[in-house]
C-alpha cells in the first residue's frame, strides 16, 4: 500500500507539501495538481482523521533541545527568541531528552498540531527520529548535521574544523601529548568529536593513541570532573581538548583541587565558547561554535519557510572560531 512518502516521490515534492494538499492548506496550484495526480496513480488513501483535520495556526514555535540547562542551548535560545520577538509567534521550549525514546515520544506529540513549526537539535541519531520528522505536518528546522534522507531546512557548524583549530593551537603553544575528554559515543557530537580529534592528531604528524581519548558518560561538569579523576598518570599528557565547556569546567575543578596547574602542567581547550569560558579561573580557551548565531539563522529559516512553504530546503553552514584565553598560555 502506498504511503505519503511514495506520493511525495511520485509528485516530486516534499512530504510536507503532500500533507498541505491533503489537509486543504495553502499550496501552489501546480503543486496541488501534481500531488493529486500522484495520489490517483498510486491509489493512496489518506488517513481519514488527517484528511478531515482543519489546520489551525497556534502561533507557536517549539524549540526542542536535549538539555535546556546547557549553556550552548541557552545561547541558541537567545538567538531564536531575538528573531521571533518582533513576530506574532510565541516561543515554547521543550527539553530533557535523555534517550531516543523520549525524542520519539516528543515528536509524536508534535504531530498532533501542538505548534506551527519545530526547531530541533537532536543529539541522538536514529532512523525512527528521521522518519517522524519527515512525517510531521509542519515546518521543521534542524540545528545540526542533517541525517541522510531528511529534507528539511538546517543550519550546522563545522565542528570538525573547530577540533582541528584546537589541536593546532595546542601544538603551536608547545604541547605534544594531547588528549580528548569526550562525551558519550551514543550521541552524534560524541562520535564526531572523537573522529575529528583522531583526524587532527594524525594530520599534525602525531601517532593517534586510543588511550588518549577519555570517555565521559555525559557532557556535564560532573562528568568532566569524574573523567579527569580517572586519569592515573597525568605525566602522559600536557594538554586536553574537551568536547564542550562544561566538561572542561569539571576537569579544571579537579585540577585545581589536586594541585595540577593549568596551564602550567596541563593546557585545556573547551568547545562552544559559552558564557562560562570567560568566568573560569584561569579563563578558558574555547572553540566558538556560534550557538547564538545558529539560533538566529534557525529562526530566520523557520519564518521564511512559514512564508514560503514550497521553496527548496536550505542548508547553511557556520564556521567556528578559536577564542584564545589563559588556559592555553605558552609553556
Amino acid at each position: 500500500m502506498a504511503n505519503i512518502e511514495a506520493v511525495a516521490k511520485q509528485a516530486g515534492v516534499s512530504v510536507a507539501s503532500v500533507s498541505r494538499v491533503i489537509n486543504g492548506t495553502a499550496a501552489r496550484a501546480d503543486t496541488e495538481m501534481r500531488v493529486r495526480k500522484a495520489i490517483a496513480e498510486l491509489d493512496y488513501q489518506p488517513n481519514s482523521a488527517a484528511r478531515a483535520l482543519k489546520v489551525r495556526q497556534s502561533e507557536q514555535i517549539c524549540l526542542s533541545f536535549d538539555d535546556l540547562a546547557n549553556p550552548a542551548y541557552i545561547a541558541m535560545t537567545r538567538g531564536v527568541g531575538r528573531e521571533l520577538s518582533a513576530t506574532k509567534y510565541r516561543l515554547i521550549l521543550s527539553s530533557a531528552f535523555s534517550s531516543v525514546e523520549e525524542i520519539v515520544k516528543h515528536l509524536q506529540t508534535m504531530g498532533r498540531g501542538f505548534a506551527d513549526g519545530l526547531i530541533i537539535s537532536p543529539i541522538y541519531s536514529d532512523e525512527r527520529i528521521t522518519k517522524l520528522i519527515s512525517a510531521l505536518q509542519m515546518p521543521v528546522v534542524l540545528i545540526g548535521t542533517l541525517p541522510d534522507g531528511l529534507d528539511v531546512d538546517s543550519v550546522h557548524v563545522d565542528s570538525s574544523a573547530g577540533i582541528a583549530m584546537a589541536v593546532e593551537h595546542l601544538i603551536e603553544t608547545g604541547r605534544t601529548k594531547i588528549g580528548l575528554i569526550n562525551g558519550p559515543l551514543s550521541t552524534k557530537p560524541g562520535v564526531r568529536r572523537k573522529a575529528a580529534f583522531e583526524k587532527a592528531i594524525k594530520a599534525a604528524g602525531f601517532k593517534f593513541d586510543k588511550a588518549s581519548v577519555i570517555q565521559a558518560n555525559t557532557f556535564s561538569p560532573e562528568a568532566g570532573y569524574f573523567a579527569f579523576s580517572e586519569i592515573e598518570d597525568f605525566s602522559k599528557f600536557d594538554a586536553f581538548v574537551c568536547a564542550n565547556d562544561q566538561l572542561a569546567a569539571g576537569a579544571m575543578k579537579f585540577a585545581s583541587e589536586n594541585g595540577i596547574s593549568i596551564p602550567g602542567d596541563i593546557a585545556i581547550v573547551g568547545i562552544d565558547n559559552t558564557d562560562m569560558a570567560s568566568l573560569l579561573h584561569p579563563t578558558l580557551t574555547s572553540v566558538d561554535l556560534k550557538a547564538e548565531e545558529r539560533g538566529e539563522i534557525a529562526a530566520q529559516l523557520m519564518l521564511d519557510r512559514l512564508a514560503n512553504p514550497d521553496r527548496a530546503s536550505k542548508r547553511i553552514t557556520v564556521e567556528p572560531k578559536l577564542v584564545i584565553r589563559e588556559s592555553t598560555a605558552k609553556k
